[in-house]
């Protein structure tokens, strides 16, 4: 059973869902989301400075006890269409306090202005020039959420492509895999999940495609080669029409020869660790920096 406070922002989350959209434009989706994370602390003790990196607009967040060398770089979600340093930079200082790691959050073109491939390239264009500045690829810890999550995987292919050490871990939180939305899931957990629709899957995929094949495995990463990808740990909810996105993945990571862990929490929603407050969520935190550590 979860808990208490956990099933007050299911309840809060679902009766939005069953409301209807709020929001009708990208717009006003991306200054809804700034709005609810506006209000989400962050973790005690850390240091929060800008740090534009391969010029984009990012930030480091640094905890109060550093130990290690090791830099978490965070790719933020929102359907590749949203998604901020404001709207990530709770969950993320929260997991850097929690390993005692830096980390580095940027952000990246996002679609309908530039659609696919643009945040893969901003993405290697990111991860280059922390390469060279942290030392190379071994202190170097990629994660990312939902479409971030799968831009994470879509950039390990990409670094395989270009011949591009690869970073030591990746973190993945409700990855958005799969484009083409074939997962069982998507239909199996549509009534389940209390935030995600079904029925606007092929939309917000469109957005980002913009006229490319949703089975591009630069799209749908999912699709493509797992060998020689880093030691994965993938946290997903059980209650979320992704799920599928991540069980298929974590076989296909295994098939591959890859150390993968996954985690399927029990009536949680998708990237539940974003939101503060409540047991479920510090648990996955917690689960991420043992991880890393």
């Amino acid at each position: 059973m979860i808990s208490a406070e956990a099933q007050a922002v299911k309840d809060i989350l679902r009766a939005a869902k069953e409301g209807g959209p709020a929001a009708t434009t990208i717009e006003e989706q991306r200054l809804g989301l700034e709005a609810v994370a506006s209000s989400w602390p962050l973790a005690d003790g850390v240091t929060i400075s800008n740090k534009p990196i391969a010029s984009f607009n990012a930030i480091e967040i640094q905890p109060q006890s550093v130990a290690s060398n090791k830099t978490l770089l965070w790719l933020h979600g929102g359907a590749y269409s949203a998604g901020s340093i404001m709207t990530h930079q709770s969950m993320v200082s929260r997991i850097a306090a929690a390993s005692k790691l830096r980390a580095v959050l940027p952000e990246y073109r996002l679609a309908p202005e530039d659609p696919f491939p643009a945040a893969i390239e901003d993405a290697l264009s990111i991860y280059q020039e922390l390469l060279q500045e942290r030392g190379g690829a071994s202190n170097i810890i990629v994660g990312g959420d939902s479409a971030g999550g799968g831009l994470t995987l879509a950039l390990m292919l990409k670094l395989k492509e270009n011949g591009i050490e690869l970073p030591s871990k990746l973190v993945l939180l409700s990855p958005w895999t799969d484009l083409t939305a074939s997962g069982s899931s998507v239909v199996d957990r549509s009534d389940a999940d209390p935030w995600l629709s079904s029925d606007l899957l092929n939309p917000a995929a469109a957005v980002y495609l913009n006229g490319a094949k949703p089975d591009d495995v630069l799209a749908s990463p999912l699709f493509g080669d797992h060998s020689g990808l880093p030691e994965t740990l993938t946290i997903v909810g059980d209650d979320e029409i992704l799920l599928s996105d991540s069980t298929r993945l974590h076989d296909s990571l295994l098939a591959a020869g890859v150390s993968s862990e996954i985690h399927v929490a029990e009536g949680m929603w998708h990237v539940y660790a974003t939101f503060p407050g409540f047991r479920e969520s510090d648990e996955a935190i917690e689960r991420v920096a043992a991880f890393i550590r």
